[in-house]
Formats: structure tokens, sequence, C-alpha cells
């Protein structure tokens, strides 16, 4: 990973998406999905930054109709055609102050939906994927500039023809620490370490994130890795920029017999969005985002219980269109 500390900002992703053929690529492929979860989640704007913070709201985003390249049909020569629809939801609670140190916390909960075009049911389709996950901030400062950041985040995920069970759970724990810049304390750095326990393997892997602001508070960025934001401020109440992401979700498929009769402990979806973006403050606190571009280098991958690859379907490039509705928190 390159670990640019560029201008750049945004739920849930990543990595190099070859998939590997030993345990040293295997091993590779995992520090890569580490990193992910990391920089998703430190510093990031569903938990704290220091410069947005959508504390709580809804989205829905539509993908333009595609194929699963290489997934086999009950035809002969043609393609699993679908629509993915992803919706989003994320709740505060109320944040817990003890002595000098805040406990933030919030619920986020997303339903990507897999709608199939005159195509048969295939035992490798994915219908529905449902997770549901808890982010849970420690925050102390140690001085004017320094803090201390712990993050928890345990996560269930399941594809809906699965009951949800312990099977599903995902824990991320992040311990690292941040530095404020600059005589406005425009610029922020911080770094850390990551220990992720995902289908029966510990990672401990490092990372670090970039926030920044101008003094005029007419550019706003964020860098942490799989999220780039650059915002321009039009005016007080309108924003427009890029935005990027590397989006995956992680799901148990336990004793799910693929269609080459091999067993599948846990399946991954993960594309890559990049596209352009509009912020509009429509009460204070009530942000609405618009969002277009294109999802790239999509894949859909199943993984046995020693993390190498089963089957992987690629998927072509997908148009696509975002709509937020949230209630953030500008630090000035």
């Amino acid at each position: 990973m390159k670990a640019l500390v560029i201008v750049p900002y945004d739920h849930v992703g990543d990595k190099p998406l070859i998939p590997p053929n030993d345990r040293l690529k295997v091993k590779s492929k995992w520090i890569c999905y580490s990193l992910v979860a990391f920089f998703s989640t430190f510093l990031s704007s569903d938990t704290y930054g220091q410069i947005i913070q959508d504390v709580g709201g809804i989205a829905a985003t539509v993908h333009a109709k595609t194929t699963f390249k290489d997934m086999p049909s009950n035809e002969e020569g043609t393609e699993t055609k679908f629509q993915l629809n992803t919706y989003d939801a994320w709740l505060p609670l109320p944040p817990v102050a003890i002595g000098k140190t805040t406990v933030f916390s919030n619920f986020n909960y997303r339903l990507m939906d897999f709608n199939y075009e005159n195509t048969a049911e295939q035992p490798d389709q994915i219908h529905r994927i449902q997770e549901l996950k808890s982010v849970i901030i420690v925050r102390h400062p140690i001085t004017e500039k320094w803090s201390v950041l712990t993050i928890a985040m345990p996560t269930f995920a399941t594809e809906s023809r699965k009951n949800i069970s312990m099977k599903d759970l995902t824990i991320d724990g992040i311990l690292g620490v941040s530095k404020r810049f600059g005589r406005h304390s425009n610029l922020e750095v911080g770094f850390g370490v990551h220990l992720m326990y995902s289908f029966g393997e510990f990672l401990v892997t490092p990372g670090i994130s970039v926030d920044y602001r101008s003094v005029n508070n007419k550019w706003l960025a964020q860098f942490y890795w799989p999220r780039l934001n650059v915002l321009y401020a039009v005016n007080p109440k309108t924003q427009v920029g890029l935005a990027g992401s590397i989006d995956w979700t992680r799901f148990n498929l336990k004793n799910y017999q693929s269609v080459n009769n091999k067993e599948v402990d846990y399946g991954q979806f993960s594309s890559i969005h990049i596209g352009l973006q509009v912020h509009q403050q429509l009460v204070k606190g009530i942000k609405l985002q618009v969002q277009g571009g294109v999802g790239l280098w999509n894949s859909y991958e199943q993984f046995d219980n020693n993390q190498k690859t089963v089957n992987k379907f690629s998927i072509p490039t997908m148009p696509y269109a975002k709509v937020t509705l949230s209630y953030r928190l500008d630090k000035k």
C-alpha cells in the first residue's frame, strides 16, 4: 500500500482483487483486507473525524444492470443478469463523557439486494446480503494536540438464505493516536494498530489517516485508505467535489455447497466506486448528498475455511447513483 498524504475523503471496504494461489499471497491478501477495515473506521465520517461527522442518516445506491461474466447459467451462451441496489441506515447513541474520556457509538445497517432478470436461480447467486455493525469509539485527549483513540467494531453479515448466528460475527479492534498540526489545528494525522478476527484468523496491521481543512473553510479533504473525498464550498450551504471508496462486504456461507461441489466458508462482494458529488444543506445539520459515478473492478469471491479462493466471478463496470440524507456535525 502506498501511504500518500494528499488532499482527499467519503459505508463498509479494498484490496488487490486477484485471488492468491499460495499461502504467501493469502497472507498478503489478508493484510490488505485488514488495512481496509482499519482505514474505513479510523477517523472516518461515520465515526470520529476532525472535519465531518455524519452521526445519523439513510442512503440508497442504485447500480445499472450488469452480469456475472463467468457464473454458470441455466442456458448455454447466456449470462446471469442482475441489478444491485444497496440501502444503508445508521443511528447514533448519545455520547458518554467520563472525565476527559468520551465514548461515541452508533449502529449501522446495510442491505445489498441483487435483482435478477430472466434467469433461473443458480446455487452460486447472491440474493440479499444483510450487514449489522456497531461502531464504538473511545477518545481520550492526552494534550491539546494529541489524543488516544480506541475503536471496536463487531459486525454480523450473512446471505439472506442463512440464519444469523455467532458464526457470522467478525470483530475489528483498533488502538491509535492522532495529532493536530498548524496554528489553526486544521491538519490531523492519525496512526495506530488494528487487530481483526475474521473467519478463524487473526491479523495485526498498521494504518494511517489524514484530515485537512483550509483556514477559510473552502476546502475539506480526507484521505484514509479506502476513502477519498475532496469537497469545495461553493457557498455556505453547498459543496461539490470528488468521491472515491473501495467498498466490500464479507459474509458467512458456512457449509454452503458451490456448483463445483466444493464447500464454501465465506464470500465477499467488492467494488471500487469513483464519482462526483454534491452536498446541499437543507436545514441546519441536515444534509442532502447526491453522488454519481462508476463501480470498477467489481468481484464476487467465495473462500474455503483456509482462506483460499473456491470461485471468483467478475462483474463489468457498473454506473451508479447514490442519494444520502444525513445529520452532520461540521467541525469548525
